[in-house]
């Protein structure tokens, strides 16, 4: 499983990390799945919004990576249902809800959780030892 500061670091040029090019590269591959809450899904279209806005990528940029992450083909993990878990994770925790969705689909998976998000592997790293900081990522054993 990876958060939005994952693929995001795979797609945008200016945000790229080897570790992230990599876990990419494993997951077409077919040695890692992704799964997350389909809120990553919004997350990432916002930022490829976000970014042309800003200048960041050009028009046909935009519209590649909107149709890359179109054919992603994450497992969608159902935290709906579950928002008295979310809400708990996040007040424990100093959390948001966004975050804590993301720690508790890896937990209801039994995954891994990459991110590059420093502040949320420092908030889960003791209590969820399955958050793993992206500058940690090894290839994926064939």
């Amino acid at each position: 499983m990876a958060d939005a500061s994952v693929i995001l670091r795979a797609y945008f040029p200016d945000e790229a990390t080897p570790q992230a090019q990599q876990l990419m590269l494993d997951y077409a591959r077919g040695q890692v799945n992704l799964y997350a809450p389909r809120l990553l899904f919004l997350e990432l279209f916002n930022a490829i919004l976000v970014a042309a806005r800003r200048g960041r990528i050009d028009r046909p940029t935009l519209h590649r990576l909107a149709e890359e992450v179109s054919l992603l083909q994450i497992g969608w993990v159902d935290v709906e249902n579950h928002g008295n878990q979310i809400l708990a994770l996040g007040k424990e925790l100093s959390l948001t809800s966004y975050d804590a969705s993301y720690v508790l689909s890896a937990q209801l998976k039994g995954c891994r959780l990459v991110t590059a998000d420093q502040r949320l592997y420092n908030a889960t790293r003791h209590r969820f030892p399955f958050v793993l900081l992206l500058e940690n990522y090894q290839k994926a054993k064939s």
